[in-house]
């Protein structure tokens, strides 16, 4: 991205960010609106505008390279995601569902529900070391020149593999040519000339190329009819001879116009047919009727990662060059002003000293360190002269009065507590009471949100800060010196005020002690109050089983043991799912959604989720359980989520955990271990509620799958804190199967449903389309509308099974067969394919509905609902 469009849109984003700011002031003075529509309308049209703000700033961030402009654009983007989030929530608590629709306010910006994904893959990425990337990564990101070399030859070996086989292709093929050439029939009106009979063998070697002395493909044959009228073409004559008489040149001139005219003719339309069907075809396109197909490079995710990470090394040599600045400067301030800072610090407190003893004849005690020391005395927050001389005439309190002073000050301030406390809780007995009522105050969600505060108060500063400061001209991103200098400066004069003091202290008690001698008073010198060292805590030392090892030979280990997998790259564009439209058109009186969401909801709801995975400081869930039948994408989302987080996959399925049953406490200690050091990590378990079974069955008793549930508590979920980049991931097609503990051990429990038409529309449109170009007049619509109810996974392998390689040879020849597809699921298979019952979509709904709060919590509503409904009656 070039300097001039990031500046560009940095510019732009700011004006969007005051905009947005004085809205925001606005809705502060704002009463409680009386209709909760009012509210979500108001929390919908922000969500909005933040969802476009995160994505303008996020892209903003990951292309500046200036390091102190870095950090603002770095505090915007994490507190518009912080408060992004805490808007879905706030419209999740009013909808009373995890999916919120808010089509009006999308309506009102034309966007559509896919403007608010706000996944930006790989900018969300969390940046591992390079040390540690490299151990992960093929590629390294650092090598020298022998490793380079030498992997340049391995990368060589592969296209030369290729090459081989291309060139045997093509050199078989060029012999098929030949063979079918010689044995052309020769008798209906055309002539095959031959340059050459050659004696065709074939002969093939494993470690070689297969090799044929024919050149491509010879086919000299005559199309021209053997007809009076075409002699003259036979010949090849363009120029009649002169003693043709003219009426025979008028006649082939007009042959030759005629000929001529039609081959044009012939031409236009060709041409004009063309036209129209790319027109049409696009239009198609543009209203999702037809899918144009995409060519994917196999490298384009590991070249966007690596793109990163150069971005990341050029950012490091700045960031680099940046901490060198600050300490040359640093050396310079310290070398050049230090004596300078020193005798201007002693001269005024020296004037403090002679201010104070001219006026009061009496030296004021010198501020002890704890409270920072004489920069009190800067920032005049010592007491006055005649302050100071009120003070000398008292007497001395005693011990119980500076006790009872005491209490009476905590007493006052315990009361200003008490007093803030309940002013609190009156508040949150207000807004609990409107909330009952469905009256929501969006004021005190303004005015109490830190993210909010934090953008304002970064846009203020840099307002501040930047106002001289002409950004376009740092093409270089150079750091601004004055500013290091500045900070530096300020470093050092608290550092040698803190020095200085101490020398000053005693020139402060010499001359006290001769105030006293010439007063012929006693001399007392006064205490020193220094700040007591804090005591840290002493954490519990949790023993290294492992210290001994490198984290190296760890992940090879594991590796080895199959429990790391290697993902195959997919992203969320592979989850085919269409969003749902219509829920917003279906709400009851109380405004609620009546229709469950679509597959494309449950994709933008994982991506939310993942968002804390990156490199900001954003809430996540420890753990996520999908749920649903057979084929309906569970393992494939799973399998995203690694790859598009380049995240190492460790599969704890009781297929892999069961081997080590005699040490699983090792077992444990190093897959956290590994999953830590390599974060962002997935911890997968394939059908989780095989680890809380409540029966186990006979054939499953060799595995012993419930080994690893008593640990999933205390040893995994425990040890994974906040800003740990590693996430549980569990998927399940019987739920009820497992024990209570089950739910307690994913914090987010998503149920995958049913396709909708959307969704399987999009599914025979885009599958059908991946590997066939010409699918243009193939019944789609008829299709998803008959089989919609079939899992993406089934249809999926339907359409892979059917169109396979020798069917779509066939398609010029013989067109497709809808009932093709309907064969697959009814005859093709030992027992015939039907989708999932509705008995057993009802039992997934029932489970769900006793682990999702928002049901519950929409459970309890209705049931008040009807409490009110029956005292009316």
């Amino acid at each position: 991205m070039s300097f001039d469009l990031n500046h560009k849109l940095w510019v732009a984003t700011r004006k969007d960010i005051g905009q947005l700011i004085k809205k925001q002031n606005r809705l502060k003075k704002m009463e409680p609106p009386e209709e909760k529509a009012i509210s979500f309308k108001i929390f919908s049209e922000l969500y909005v505008l933040y969802v476009e703000l995160v994505n303008k700033l996020s892209f903003i961030y990951h292309n500046t390279f200036q390091v102190q402009k870095r950090a603002v654009v770095r505090i915007l983007v994490e507190s518009a995601t912080q408060q992004l989030l805490r808007l879905k929530d706030e419209l999740k608590g009013m909808e009373l569902s995890e999916y919120v629709y808010i089509d009006k306010a999308l309506i009102a910006r034309r966007l559509t529900p896919r403007d608010l994904v706000i996944w930006r893959s790989p900018q969300f990425l969390y940046r591992r070391p390079l040390d540690v990337q490299n151990i992960v990564a093929d590629n390294k990101l650092y090598m020298n020149d022998i490793e380079k070399v030498e992997k340049e030859a391995q990368d060589w070996v592969k296209v030369t593999e290729a090459v081989t086989l291309i060139q045997a292709h093509e050199r078989a093929r060029r012999a098929r040519v030949y063979k079918s050439n010689i044995n052309y029939d020769k008798k209906k009106f055309l002539k095959v000339l031959q340059r050459k009979k050659i004696n065709y063998r074939f002969t093939f070697k494993p470690d070689q190329a297969m090799s044929i002395p024919v050149k491509r493909t010879i086919f000299a044959a005559d199309f021209i009819k053997d007809v009076e009228s075409c002699e003259n073409l036979k010949e090849k004559k363009d120029v009649l001879e002169p003693s043709t008489d003219n009426e025979e040149l008028e006649r082939l001139n007009k042959l030759r116009d005629d000929a001529a005219s039609k081959i044009q003719n012939c031409w236009r339309r060709y041409k004009t047919r063309k036209i129209m069907r790319m027109r049409s075809r696009f239009k198609e396109e543009l209203y999702g009727m037809k899918k144009h197909r995409k060519l994917k490079r196999p490298n384009r995710f590991a070249n966007s990662v690596f793109e990163m990470y150069k971005k990341e090394m050029l950012k490091k040599k700045l960031d680099e060059e940046y901490i060198q600045l600050i300490t040359d400067e640093r050396t310079r301030l310290l070398q050049m002003r230090t004596p300078w800072m020193m005798e201007d610090i002693s001269d005024h407190i020296r004037a403090w000293f002679k201010e104070f003893y001219e006026k009061t004849g009496n030296f004021h005690p010198y501020p002890d360190p704890i409270k920072t020391g004489t920069v009190l005395v800067v920032i005049d927050e010592t007491m006055t002269p005649l302050e100071f001389q009120d003070t000398l005439g008292k007497k001395p309190m005693t011990k119980a009065e500076r006790q009872k002073l005491a209490e009476k000050k905590k007493a006052e301030k315990q009361k200003q507590k008490d007093k803030i406390r309940k002013q609190k809780m009156k508040d949150a007995k207000r807004r609990k009471k409107l909330k009952d009522a469905g009256i929501i105050d969006v004021a005190y969600e303004m005015t109490s949100s830190k993210a909010i505060a934090n953008i304002e108060e970064a846009m203020k500063q840099f307002a501040l800060d930047w106002r001289n400061i002409d950004e376009y001209l740092n093409k270089n991103h150079d750091p601004i010196k004055d500013w290091v200098t500045e900070e530096e400066l300020a470093k050092i004069h608290q550092e040698l005020r803190g020095l200085v003091d101490e020398y000053m202290r005693i020139e402060y008690e010499l001359l006290r002690a001769a105030l006293a001698k010439d007063t012929k008073t006693k001399y007392k010198a006064q205490k020193v109050k220094k700040a007591k060292a804090k005591k840290e805590k002493k954490k519990k030392k949790v023993k290294d089983m492992t210290a001994d090892r490198t984290l190296d030979s760890l992940y090879q280990e594991l590796k080895d043991e199959g429990i790391i997998e290697e993902v195959s790259h997919k992203d969320f564009d592979e989850f085919i799912a269409d969003f749902n439209f219509l829920a917003n058109d279906t709400r009851d009186e109380d405004g609620l959604t009546t229709v469950g969401p679509a597959k494309g909801d449950i994709k933008m709801i994982i991506q939310e989720s993942m968002l804390g995975m990156g490199e900001f400081d954003i809430d996540k869930p420890k753990s996520i359980l999908l749920i649903g039948p057979l084929n309906s994408g569970k393992k494939l989302l799973c399998n995203i989520i690694a790859s598009e987080l380049d995240a190492v996959f460790i599969n704890l399925s009781p297929e892999k955990v069961f081997k080590f049953a005699d040490n699983m406490k090792y077992f444990l200690h190093v897959v956290m271990k590994v999953a830590k050091a390599f974060q962002p990590a997935i911890l997968y378990i394939e059908e989780a509620h095989r680890v809380f079974l409540k029966k186990i069955p006979p054939e499953l008793k060799e595995i012993n799958p419930t080994l690893l549930g008593p640990s999933i508590p205390k040893g995994i979920l425990k040890n994974i804190k906040k800003t740990d980049k590693v996430v549980l991931l569990g998927t399940s097609n019987m739920p009820w199967s497992a024990k209570g503990k089950f739910k307690k051990a994913f914090q987010k429990v998503l149920l995958i449903p049913r396709c909708d038409y959307g969704t399987s529309f999009l599914l025979w449109l885009e599958l059908m389309t991946e590997n066939v170009e010409d699918m243009e007049e193939h019944a789609y619509s008829a299709l998803a509308r008959v089989l919609q109810a079939y899992n993406s996974g089934d249809i999926a392998q339907n359409i892979s099974q059917t169109l396979d390689v020798s069917r779509r040879m066939r398609l010029n020849n013989e067109a497709l067969d809808p009932n093709e597809f309907l064969e697959y699921f009814l005859s093709k298979h030992d027992e015939p394919i039907f989708p999932p019952e509705q008995k057993i979509m009802d039992k997934f709904d029932k489970w769900f509905g006793k682990s999702n709060k928002f049901l519950k919590l929409r459970r309890k509503f209705m049931a008040k609902k009807m409490a009110k409904q029956k005292k009316k009656k």
